[in-house]
């Protein structure tokens, strides 16, 4: 029998246990936040049971939401050491709740992605809303001052207390990225191999600028707010035709498959089944079934299927609807040769690219549907380091072709590894582009870009020799390619020299950037007993490159803000967005110059 998922807490509960439990049994549970990872967790039909040294701790399954569901067996239980230590273990979610934004009208025939993403509902802001926003505003900014390395059970249940407020008024963006604060704070500070300061400091800066919109205007745009679940409205694509599967992995313990569509009516739709797993959950999801309206079949032939659909309804980011409503049937299997599907590959790179950077910017809420995909052709290269080096048919520079996931349960590896020993090869490619990045692209999808190879020909360039069940492409997360479906191939990889091809340019903002992450880790309080000798030439350098206002912010990162008639929190926030926007602008740049 499979183990369960372990339980999971609200936030509400796990900051009244923390409240509630003696100082001296927080003071412990601060000095070892990880310990209860050493327990022995034990599975059973009717409940969790840990054992934490001498004693005993149970949990029920499901989301615990009061106190009395959990116990040990020592005379402080529930308020003690080992239940606390357990709970705060657990990954906190949050109860469902209605949905706050008034349902979206249905878009008109004919719209695109682009055009959907537009179209912003205004959301009025009521006076709780408000002090909910300003409450976890406090919190944050108390997590900003004693820094992530200071942010003890205390503070993180004061953010607790905060985010559930921030849900229980309908500011579910808010509460959700306060709940991903919660999880990065943890992971660092139980120095696990997943923690990630760079991501934390974004998700700091994110909540700030959220708050900020919220606090300051009395109707913001509805993503601002966000839902509690996604809203499904009415769509018409008609025609869909299956492009490729892509596995899903997430950090909080979730796997699944997605399959990719091309409406009729010029978006990506997807449908997807992601559920608590690992990477091998994942690989099974790509063979179970996955509901599109009544519609039941697996992610390896909705990637492959051409659809015709009536009453159909998705989501903003174009997942579609289940449901008795829609009507659904198949018609065949789908080509990337269609005109549709075609016309993407003939979009220029340039293009694409400026669509790309005109969303990158913007909140994951307000971006259209699969907004960093890149469609494109040209030849096979060979391998650098563990990339692969791909010349695109319209672009005078080759792009890298890196590996989306590294998990060994994946395809990802073996397949771009493969394609190594086929220099010259002619391929399409359905790819996830990188806007800091722009030369690096994380490769989901690829088909051959010649006729359907002679298998009698000994010779010649590389050709893909499919089978007939792969419709003419690969889902490189899931489809492995044998040694047999590369035709005039190189009976070793083809390495090029990694040397020349890196760029050793040093990123003029870095000293900025080491600051903003230190004070997160640090704290805004301890930035005068460690400020840098090396500021004055580091402010100095910055203001002789340019770059004034990040010697400005520099400066006020290691200075106290607060005389200057700012908080640490103004300046943490002003330099999460100037950075963002120079890195944009320097990655559009590196792009048109190489271009």
């Amino acid at each position: 029998m499979s183990e369960a998922p372990r339980p999971t807490i609200s936030p509400a509960l796990i900051a009244s246990m923390i409240e509630s439990t003696p100082e001296r049994v927080r003071r412990r549970l601060d000095r070892a936040p990880d310990i209860a990872s050493e327990w022995t967790w034990q599975w059973a039909e009717a409940s969790w049971s840990i054992e934490a040294g001498d004693e005993t701790v149970t949990l029920p399954h499901g989301q615990i939401i009061e106190a009395e569901q959990v116990a040990c067996t020592c005379l402080l239980s529930p308020r003690c050491f080992h239940v606390l230590a357990c709970l705060t273990r657990l990954e906190i979610a949050l109860l469902e709740a209605p949905i706050l934004a008034d349902d979206a009208s249905e878009p008109a025939a004919g719209q695109t992605s682009e055009d959907h993403a537009s179209d912003v509902d205004l959301v009025e802001l009521s006076e709780n809303q408000r002090r909910a926003a300003l409450e976890l505003t406090a919190s944050v900014s108390q997590l900003l001052r004693v820094g992530i390395a200071g942010s003890g059970v205390v503070v993180q249940s004061g953010l607790l207390r905060a985010i559930h407020r921030c849900r229980s008024e309908g500011l579910h963006r808010l509460a959700g990225l306060g709940l991903r604060l919660i999880a990065g704070t943890r992971e660092i500070r139980s120095r696990a191999p997943e923690a990630d300061p760079n991501q934390l400091a974004e998700d700091l800066a994110d909540v700030l600028e959220t708050s900020h919109h919220v606090l300051r205007d009395r109707s913001v745009p509805s993503f601002w707010v966000g839902t509690a679940r996604r809203k499904q409205e009415s769509v018409r694509p008609r025609r869909l035709l299956g492009l490729f599967a892509e596995p899903i992995i997430t950090r909080s313990g979730y796997s699944g498959a997605a399959a990719y569509f091309l409406g009729e009516d010029g978006r990506i739709y997807t449908a997807s089944d992601v559920r608590p797993g690992d990477a091998q959950h994942a690989r099974d999801a790509y063979l179970g079934g996955i509901e599109i309206g009544p519609l039941v079949q697996s992610a390896r032939q909705l990637a492959r299927g051409q659809y015709l659909g009536t009453d159909l309804t998705a989501s903003t980011d174009g997942r579609l609807g289940r449901g008795k409503g829609p009507r659904i049937v198949e018609q065949g299997t789908s080509s990337w040769t269609a005109e549709a599907i075609a016309a993407r590959f003939h979009r220029p790179l340039a293009d694409q690219w400026d669509s790309i950077y005109a969303q990158a910017s913007l909140p994951e809420e307000a971006r259209s549907a699969v907004w960093d995909f890149l469609f494109f052709e040209g030849t096979v290269l060979g391998a650098v380091g563990p990339e692969l080096l791909f010349q695109p048919t319209a672009d005078p520079l080759p792009l890298r072709l890196a590996i989306e996931n590294e998990s060994e349960a994946l395809c990802f590896r073996e397949n771009l590894r493969m394609l190594s020993h086929a220099p010259g090869l002619p391929l399409q490619i359905i790819g996830r582009a990188h806007p800091l990045e722009p030369r690096v692209i994380a490769p989901l999808g690829i088909a051959p870009l010649s006729a359907a190879p002679d298998l009698a020909s000994g010779s010649g360039p590389p050709q893909l020799a499919l089978p007939d069940s792969w419709a003419g492409r690969v889902c490189l997360g899931f489809d492995e390619l044998q040694r047999h479906h590369l035709l005039n191939a190189q009976s070793s990889p083809i390495t090029l020299p990694l040397a020349l091809f890196e760029r050793s340019l040093e990123n003029p903002l870095a000293p900025l950037r080491r600051r903003w992450i230190a004070t997160l880790l640090a704290g805004s309080s301890s930035r005068l007993a460690g400020r840098s000798k090396t500021l004055p030439l580091e402010t100095a350098t910055l203001s002789r490159s340019g770059f004034t206002t990040g010697a400005s912010l520099l400066d006020l990162l290691s200075s106290n803000p607060s005389h200057q008639g700012s908080t640490p929190s103004d300046a943490f926030l002003a330099t999460a967005v100037y950075l963002r926007a120079c890195a944009f602008e320097q990655a559009k740049f590196q792009a048109t110059l190489e271009g």
